[in-house]
């Protein structure tokens, strides 16, 4: 029986209510355990593995909360003084994740830009003042066209992270709220497709999101992004203006969204994550929008069900690296002038199996086959189902 601790806000314990489902874990072969973050995990241990969404501590500890700091550190002492312990996700890589600028300079770093790639980022730009004139370079300079969204800075852990502005012009400027990140607004018939990751699985669920806009003078829309996009929501603007609906519904390409997912974690490094992504009804290309740690994962079926077996795959992954590397160290001494090779995962390997790498097709995303490693999938191994209307169905593994 493996011992998992894990720790989350009460808003997200509710949410999950892990708790509840302690009978399916333990049926993994998981015995899962609520430790108190106030007090040293070396007194509530062992753990193989630590399961956390710490997002709000995080940004609570960076804005001098000496609370938090004194939480996340008893997390960071324990791993630190074990380090065969398995953290999802480590707090280095949820960390990229709490700064939308660099949340996005992350994701130009995965090529997305590239002119000839079907997947890019929408133009953004931080805007550290106030004033309007500073700002209107900016935005003419990093190429960010009205209207725009007006992002808070921090993307997780604080209610504000979700309140968001939509500028139509510049006398719009007036109403942001630095530091904050302009983003062009791609018009995306009312659509939102949330791609999340659990391990080697990806699920695909359709939500509402915001009505095609034009760049004319109208006063700032202020919106909150939860209530705009929850399966269901019901908000004006969601609903598509007469012009629009007789538009032909459009239909992913779903291999496309699941190489973008899986291009992205390979550049976070993480497990647990969601990303954004809209579909430009002028141009047919793919717009990542935003990237979430350890989100909802709402529409998911069987989720907690899906998350035993990765955190068993990854504790079991950990197992086989660790056995292969205590043989190869005792071969290793008895014969120093034959060393040997060791076969283990790669650091980050993103399907958590020892396999021997493929070349892989990636051919419009960015990257070369050289660039590409192909520990994370198979090209053939994932069967996809279209989701069927709207919020109900995802796309997963058979």
């Amino acid at each position: 029986m493996k011992r998992v601790g894990y720790w989350m806000s009460q808003k997200k314990n509710k949410r999950l209510n892990l708790e509840d489902h302690k009978e399916t874990f333990r049926n993994a072969g998981i015995d899962l355990v609520k430790f108190d973050i106030d007090q040293p995990l070396t007194e509530q241990g062992p753990f193989d593995l630590i399961l956390h969404k710490c997002t709000g501590l995080m940004v609570a500890a960076k804005d001098g909360d000496l609370t938090a700091e004194c939480q996340i550190n008893n997390i960071k002492d324990y791993i630190e003084k074990n380090p065969g312990c398995i953290v999802v996700d480590k707090f280095e890589h949820i960390n990229h994740l709490l700064d939308r600028n660099y949340q996005y300079r992350l994701l130009l770093q995965c090529h997305l830009l590239d002119s000839d790639s079907p997947v890019f980022t929408p133009s953004f730009v931080t805007l550290t003042t106030a004033d309007v004139q500073s700002n209107i370079h900016k935005l003419r300079e990093a190429n960010v066209t009205y209207p725009f969204v007006c992002k808070p800075i921090v993307a997780h852990g604080k209610k504000e992270s979700h309140q968001m502005s939509i500028i139509f012009d510049d006398y719009g400027l007036t109403d942001i709220q630095p530091p904050c990140v302009a983003q062009s607004f791609i018009n995306h018939n009312a659509v939102l497709y949330k791609v999340f990751i659990i391990g080697d699985q990806q699920f695909i669920v359709e939500r509402p999101s915001i009505k095609n806009l034009l760049p004319r003078g109208q006063a700032t829309i202020h919106f909150d992004s939860n209530d705009v996009s929850k399966p269901n929501s019901s908000s004006f603007l969601t609903e598509l203006d007469q012009e629009d609906v007789s538009k032909i519904p459009f239909t992913p390409d779903y291999e496309r969204l699941r190489e973008t997912g899986l291009i992205i974690q390979r550049q976070l490094k993480m497990d647990l994550f969601g990303i954004d992504v809209i579909v430009d009804c002028d141009s047919g290309r793919y717009a990542v929008i935003d990237i979430n740690a350890f989100p909802g994962y709402e529409g998911v079926d069987n989720f907690v069900d899906v998350l035993c077996n990765h955190l068993i795959n990854r504790m079991s992954c950990n197992e086989t690296v660790s056995s292969d590397a205590e043989q190869y160290s005792d071969a290793e001494k008895q014969d120093q002038n034959k060393p040997k090779r060791l076969k283990v995962c790669n650091e980050h390997c993103m399907m958590y199996k020892c396999q021997k790498e493929q070349p892989r097709n990636t051919e419009g995303f960015g990257y070369s086959s050289d660039s590409m490693t192909s520990d994370a999938e198979s090209q053939d191994e994932t069967p996809w189902k279209q989701p069927i209307k709207r919020c109900s169905k995802h796309c997963q593994k058979q």
